[in-house]
């Protein structure tokens, strides 16, 4: 993994002005919050020193970005059953990878996330941004959700939970945003993990749809392998989230792109491709995502923007 000067290294040299940093993932906190549930469980690892990472990105007019991923959380799941998505026979549900998941329909559930997102608020992040606000995507009829009731929709719970934190968000007078699969903007429904487009967007601030090429099955979009188009993936998919936001005024797009290999090799000219897609619709933010934390600089434009971020950051 790159070293935390190595990435301020690219927000000097290229457009980039923001650093997404994972506060929780899969139940794993990245440094000692004072969150009762989190030190009762154990959850930190502590993996670096928080307020000396916000010092360093503040110094350096880097936007600080808390990412929470919030209802995949094995660790929390395993360890407070009764706060889990159930199986048939009233255990832990675990996901075909082998991850569980806390159950949206529990109130603890939320008041933990918000709980987080309030300490990261805390030591300085000027963003909150949630990940994994849904449920599970397969096996579907295998969950039981205690506590759920009688014709209750994911959907409408899902938008209840971020009503809920954008309520507390937002009176710390702090940016809100959700990650959300790149296809919501596509389909009609939910598709079973409550994250329908038009109630997401009444609740936050910028909306980041996945839009991974390598993440699209072969056909989708009438392109027969969208990992070798990621201009014309990033076009068509965008191009419809960008049509469904064409009345709101409260919420913008920042799609996540891809700054990885899945099958197929990513490079500058891929990164580049996404990005001028972007750029072609009109859109100028998005986000870039590798596992590594290794980006590919030469795929990214290398204008001279920093005072955008000193402006957003009010300095």
């Amino acid at each position: 993994m790159r070293s935390l000067n190595s990435l301020l290294g690219i927000t000097d040299r290229t457009e980039i002005n923001a650093l997404a940093i994972d506060i929780i993932d899969d139940g794993q906190l990245s440094y000692d919050a004072d969150v009762p549930l989190a030190i009762s469980t154990h959850a930190s690892k502590r993996m670096f020193k928080i307020d000396r990472v916000i010092d360093t990105l503040d110094r350096n007019k880097v936007w600080s970005i808390a990412r929470i991923a919030c209802m995949r959380n094995t660790p929390l799941a395993e360890a407070r059953p009764n706060l889990a998505i159930h199986n048939a026979k009233g255990g832990v549900w675990h996901d075909g990878s082998g991850y569980a998941w806390l159950n949206p329909y529990r109130k603890e559930v939320w008041d933990y996330c918000v709980d987080l997102a309030m300490d990261a608020i805390k030591h300085g992040f000027k963003e909150i941004q949630f990940d994994y606000v849904r449920f599970p995507s397969y096996h579907v009829s295998t969950q039981v959700f205690p506590g759920m009731p009688a014709g209750a929709r994911h959907e409408d719970q899902i938008a209840d939970f971020l009503a809920y934190s954008a309520a507390r968000i937002h009176a710390q007078g702090i940016w809100f945003s959700a990650d959300v699969f790149g296809l919501t903007s596509l389909v009609k429904d939910d598709e079973g993990i409550g994250q329908k487009f038009q109630k997401l967007v009444e609740h936050i601030d910028y909306l980041c749809p996945m839009v991974y090429p390598s993440h699209y099955h072969h056909g989708e979009y009438g392109v027969e392998n969208p990992d070798l188009q990621p201009y014309k993936i990033v076009t068509l998919s965008v191009g419809d989230a960008k049509k469904r936001l064409k009345d709101v005024t409260t919420c913008k797009l920042r799609p996540w792109i891809q700054d990885f290999s899945l099958g197929n090799h990513y490079g500058a000219a891929q990164v580049r491709a996404e990005i001028n897609a972007l750029n072609d619709l009109g859109i100028k933010e998005y986000l870039l995502w590798n596992p590594r934390c290794e980006y590919t600089e030469a795929g990214i434009p290398k204008r001279a923007i920093k005072q955008k971020a000193k402006e957003l950051i009010g300095q």
